[in-house]
C-alpha cells in the first residue's frame, strides 16, 4: 500500500515514495503519472522548470508541433503548429500549477545514499541551505543540455566563450565564431548574420546540410554560397585566444579574428551522478543500463526518463520522452502496492 511517511520540514530529511531529480518536461511528465496513481513524490531541479528550453535562443520556433510536447494529457495550444520558447514555456508553468505539481526548485543535488530499504538525495539550495529527501525509489530525468561537450582546447573557459546560444542582437558588427554542424549552430549562426555579426561557421564535417530542419536548409545553404557566412568544412578549432581563433583545416592552420565564440557541439549526461550510485554506462554511447519496459536501471528502485537514457546518441526526445513516466509509474505503483 502506498503511504505518506513524513511531512516536510525545512532543512531536515523529508520522506517521499519517489524522488524525482530534474524538472525538465520528463520529470514533470513522470510527476503527473505518479500523483495521478496517488504516489508520494517530489521534484527537485537545480534551476528553473524546464531550464532545457530556459537556455534555448530566445526567438526560437521549436521544430516540433505544441501536441507533441505536451505533458499528462493537458492539451497545448499554439498559435501557430509549431509553438515559440516563451509559448512552451507558459505551457510548462501553468501545467506546474495548475496540477500542482510538488517541485523544488533551485536546489542542486550534492550526492545520493542509500541504506538496505532507501534512498536519501542531500542538497543545497542558493543560499547555501542543506536539504534531504528519502524515497524508497529514485527517478532520474536530468536530461543532457546542462552538460555541454567541450572541445578540450586552450582558451575554452575564456569568458568570451560561450555554450548556449540567446539571441544575436549583442554581436552587430562582431567577429563571431560558430563551431558545430547540427540545428543549434546552424540556428545560431544565421540568427547572427541576420544581427549585423561578421559570422564563421567551422564543422568537422564535409558540410552543414544533412539532417538540418528544413527550415533552416535554404538559408544556410544560400549564406554560405554567397559567402555571407564564411564555412570552414572538415575543420576544427586548435585554438582560442581573446582576438584570435586558430582552425585545423584542410589547407593547413588558419588564423582568423575573433570577438567571441559559441561551441554548440552538443550535450551529454551527468554520468558522475549516474555512476556515483552504481549506474552502468556505455562507454562509446554513454548510455546508462536500463530496462526498457520499466525503466528500471542496473541498480533496484532507481530508474531513468526522458533524454537521459538516450546518452549522446540523440535518439530520445521530449516526443519520446514524456511517456516514460507512464510506464515507470505503472511499475512503481505495483511495487508499492505488493
Amino acid at each position: 500500500m502506498v503511504t505518506n511517511k513524513r511531512l516536510e520540514i525545512g532543512g531536515f530529511s523529508l520522506m517521499y515514495d519517489v524522488v524525482i531529480i530534474g524538472g525538465g518536461p520528463c520529470g514533470l511528465a513522470t510527476g503527473l503519472a505518479l500523483q495521478e496513481k496517488g504516489i508520494k513524490y517530489v521534484i527537485i531541479e537545480k534551476e528553473a522548470i524546464v531550464n532545457s528550453i530556459v537556455n534555448c535562443p530566445l526567438d526560437i520556433r521549436f521544430y516540433s508541433t505544441s501536441d507533441r510536447l505536451e505533458i499528462g494529457n493537458i492539451p497545448f495550444l499554439s498559435q501557430e503548429v509549431r509553438p515559440t520558447r516563451s509559448e512552451l514555456l507558459k505551457y510548462y508553468r501553468l501545467v506546474t500549477e495548475r496540477q500542482a505539481l510538488n517541485i523544488k526548485c533551485f536546489q542542486r543535488v550534492d550526492r545520493i545514499s542509500k541504506d538496505s530499504d532507501s534512498f536519501t538525495v542531500h542538497t543545497v539550495d542558493r543560499t547555501g541551505t542543506h536539504f534531504s529527501y528519502q524515497a524508497r525509489m529514485i527517478v532520474i530525468a536530468t536530461g543532457i543540455f546542462d552538460h555541454p561537450k567541450k572541445i578540450g582546447i586552450e582558451g575554452e573557459k575564456l569568458s568570451k566563450v560561450a555554450h548556449y546560444y540567446k539571441e544575436g542582437h549583442s554581436y552587430h558588427g562582431q567577429n563571431v565564431t560558430v563551431v558545430g554542424g547540427k540545428n543549434s549552430a546552424v540556428e545560431a549562426a544565421i540568427d547572427l548574420y541576420r544581427n549585423g555579426a561578421h559570422v564563421t561557421l567551422v564543422h568537422r564535417g564535409d558540410n552543414v546540410y544533412k539532417g538540418i530542419k528544413p527550415s533552416l536548409l535554404l538559408d544556410i545553404r544560400n549564406f554560405i554560397e554567397k559567402g555571407k557566412i564564411k564555412f570552414y568544412a572538415n575543420s576544427s578549432v586548435k585554438e582560442i585566444n581573446m582576438t584570435t581563433i586558430c582552425l585545423e583545416t584542410p589547407e593547413g592552420l588558419v588564423t582568423i579574428p575573433n570577438d567571441y565564440a559559441f561551441s554548440l557541439i552538443g550535450y551529454q549526461p551527468d554520468i558522475g551522478m549516474l555512476q556515483s550510485i552504481g549506474i552502468q554506462i556505455d562507454s562509446s554511447t554513454l548510455v546508462p543500463a536500463f530496462n526498457s519496459e520499466t525503466y528500471e536501471t542496473n541498480v533496484p528502485n532507481v530508474y531513468l526518463a526522458g533524454v537521459v537514457t538516450g546518452g549522446i546518441t540523440n535518439r530520445v526526445y521530449i516526443e519520446d520522452g514524456r511517456f516514460h513516466g507512464l510506464k515507470i509509474a505503472e511499475d512503481m505503483r505495483r511495487r508499492l502496492n505488493a
